[in-house]
């Protein structure tokens, strides 16, 4: 086949089709997969604040209820009052074994204006006297009402509640403050959607002193050097949800997607969302892993199945296109160029027949009125000659 035939340049012209039809199939289907993945990474961020904020509301309300019903207590006023710490230490304990068992891991009672210090801290009673200087306490400080909210102590992150305790003249006589540590939000939040999470917190929010103290007090490992910026308050697995090295304060408040990773044959992705304080500071970040491992190998399966169908369909296309072709155009082409070459040899006598009533066809009509033309005109040449 000559490379300047209409047919070869026809091939041609199709095979490119062919290869850019698979190519942006190709593409549109690895646009679609990504746009995908993303959405569910997205999803499952959006998924682990929301989670996230219900179970803070959820911690919030369980411990103003304590609050309310301790507020009360006549003894333990009446105990707090005498300013005897090992006294209410020790009344306190039994309870606050109690409260512990039911996530709530810190129990401070401060004194009332104008000192406002920390009295006695039941979870960690060595550590008392120091003057917190953070937004909840100068909240109810300042409205003597019930103030709650997310804060990052020097020591640690929690979900607080902190509110004022009055006597039966209704005057303030110090604060209790009620805490959850954030850090274990996320098994929980692990057991209900089977996710893994991560929190981290900013060191310049977190005191090294104080987070060492409390590391022991806690019988949990000392990390705060393990990274340059950030200390991890806790984590559901060992690999690498944390890994961060980026700003807290450039994290989109609606959550980011940071990647999709594999291992083995699991697929992942991982996002984080911020954590800020209740007076609004970055103070850090919760971290989201999802397995998508059965979403990722079902779209390489579809997307094979696609690409192949695709192929197939394209390639049946361009033979039936150039079948067609074949039979309405280069045929019926050839059986002319066959006709004119043997009048051209002598041969008068073979005619072009008209096949249809198509292009082609009209020209298969004109060509044979010019070969009878053609063999009248040849035909007369001796009469003609023999006229001179």
């Amino acid at each position: 086949m000559k490379s300047t035939s209409i047919k070869t340049k026809v091939l041609v012209a199709l095979s490119i089709c062919l290869l850019l039809g698979v190519a942006g199939t190709m593409a549109l289907i690895r646009y679609s997969f990504e746009h995908n993945a993303r959405t569910l990474a997205m999803q499952s961020v959006n998924d682990s604040r929301k989670l996230f904020d219900i179970l803070t509301a959820r911690e919030v309300s369980k411990m103003t209820a304590v609050g309310v019903v301790l507020e009360e207590s006549a003894e333990l006023q009446k105990k707090f009052l005498e300013r005897d710490r090992g006294k209410l230490l020790d009344f306190c304990q039994p309870t606050y074994e109690r409260l512990k068992a039911q996530g709530i891991t810190n129990w401070v009672m401060h004194t009332p204006e104008p000192d406002v210090s920390v009295f006695l801290r039941v979870h960690n009673p060595s550590k008392y006297g120091d003057h917190l200087d953070r937004f909840l306490i100068k909240e109810v400080v300042r409205s003597h009402s019930v103030a709650t909210g997310s804060e990052l102590a020097k020591a640690g992150f929690a979900v607080r509640v902190i509110q004022p305790m009055k006597d039966v003249k209704g005057q303030v006589i110090g604060y209790l403050e009620f805490g959850e540590e954030l850090g274990q939000f996320i098994h929980t939040m692990k057991d209900q959607t089977g996710d893994n999470y991560g929190l981290l917190l900013n060191k310049k929010y977190v005191d090294r002193k104080l987070w060492t103290e409390s590391s022991a007090a806690w019988n949990r490992r000392d990390n705060w050097d393990d990274h340059p910026g950030y200390v991890v308050a806790d984590k559901t697995a060992a690999e690498r949800i944390i890994d961060f090295d980026g700003d807290f304060a450039g994290i989109s408040e609606s959550g980011n997607v940071l990647e999709r990773y594999r291992v083995g044959d699991a697929m992942y992705v991982r996002g984080v969302f911020p954590i800020r304080d209740a007076a609004g500071n970055p103070v850090g970040a919760m971290f989201v892993v999802r397995d998508i491992s059965d979403f990722y190998w079902s779209m390489r399966r579809t997307q094979t199945v696609l690409i192949a169908l695709t192929a197939l369909a394209l390639a049946l296309s361009t033979l039936l296109v150039l079948a067609i072709l074949q039979k309405l155009v280069f045929r019926r082409l050839d059986c002319i160029i066959t006709v004119a070459t043997r009048v051209v040899g002598g041969d008068y006598e073979t005619a072009i027949r008209t096949s249809s009533d198509d292009e082609i066809g009209q020209f298969e009509k004109l060509f044979e009125q010019f070969r009878r033309v053609f063999v009248d005109v040849m035909s007369n040449v001796p009469e003609l000659q023999g006229k001179r």
